[in-house]
């Protein structure tokens, strides 16, 4: 599904001094509908590596292919065509504070040169019932917590029903809590809709909550590679120092459905809410309002609109 070949990134450095190898010779395979865990200290070149997948950075020399199309020698049109297919969560949420969380939804549509109003309505609200919050559609940003606000991520890169999701660091200033429940949303759109999820991380926990493999960085390298099922096994030990070191106990998914496995959930006042945000909504990323009595949704409700509009989902 992606194929990074011999993939290297470099920048240029101030007068007198050695440019920065970002990313060097970096060859990686990630197959279709698999989850791909890319972890490292900071300063690894982790996440120049996940925007060379989408040519947010154009390496400097190498080729990417997702899809079966090669990115690199894109450009122009054909390479906003092809970015179609991959969507992608930032480590900050990037939500734009004067529009509503449907109209942010919305954006990622308009990007990709959706023009039909109502079609770009349907897909975002396709997208909020996925990670469950349609109820704040009509809201805005500064309304919501720091977990609301990273489903709202979420659906903003589904709207485009992409075949790849990038992730930047996408659990990195939340609470453990929200941090599992967000990867639960993750593996069920993995698993519910064969979206190939890779995700760059310094956390080993949440490598061993959600990844199928895992690719060890150092210093602009991938120094080790691994699958992610051997994290589980007792008496595995990486072979490198760095993977080693990185190696810990922590959160969990359930790759098959059923829900999040965390430690206890953390009060209203742990949540992170902005100031002026609703105090009365839900407090997680994975709760329904109080008394509603409804089941969590997943992201079945847009396999069953892909289904229906496409012939069956991808």
């Amino acid at each position: 599904m992606i194929s990074l070949r011999h993939v290297s990134t470099t920048f240029p450095a101030a007068r007198g001094k050695d440019p920065i190898h970002a990313v060097d010779d970096v060859s990686l395979e990630i197959p279709r509908g698999s989850i791909q865990g890319i972890i490292g200290f900071s300063g690894a070149g982790k996440s120049t590596l996940l925007r060379n997948i989408n040519l947010l950075e154009r390496p400097t020399s190498g080729e990417v292919r997702v899809g079966g199309t090669e990115l690199t020698g894109l450009g122009g049109e054909a390479l906003r065509r092809a970015r179609h297919q991959i969507g992608m969560i930032f480590q900050g949420f990037n939500l734009v504070n004067n529009l509503t969380v449907a109209q942010n939804v919305e954006l990622s549509l308009k990007f990709a040169g959706e023009r039909d109003r109502r079609v770009r309505r349907e897909r975002a609200a396709e997208a909020l019932e996925i990670v469950d919050i349609t109820e704040k559609a009509k809201v805005y940003p500064a309304q919501l917590s720091g977990g609301q606000k990273q489903r709202v991520a979420i659906a903003r890169a589904l709207a485009t029903r992409p075949e790849v999701l990038l992730c930047d660091e996408p659990t990195s200033a939340l609470d453990p809590f929200t941090t599992a429940t967000v990867l639960q949303y993750l593996a069920d759109v993995n698993r519910e809709l064969g979206i190939t999820v890779v995700i760059v991380t310094h956390e080993m926990e949440v490598i061993k909550a959600l990844a199928d493999h895992v690719a060890v960085m150092e210093s602009g390298r991938v120094v080790e590679q691994f699958h992610a099922a051997e994290l589980r096994r007792e008496g595995f030990a990486p072979r490198t120092s760095i993977g080693r070191y990185l190696v810990s106990d922590g959160i969990s998914v359930d790759r098959r459905g059923g829900g999040v496995r965390a430690g206890s959930e953390p009060s209203a006042a742990d949540q992170g809410a902005d100031p002026g945000a609703d105090q009365g909504a839900d407090q997680g990323p994975g709760a329904d309002p109080p008394a509603s009595g409804r089941e969590p949704r997943t992201a079945s409700g847009l396999v069953a609109a892909t289904a229906s509009s496409e012939g069956g989902p991808r």
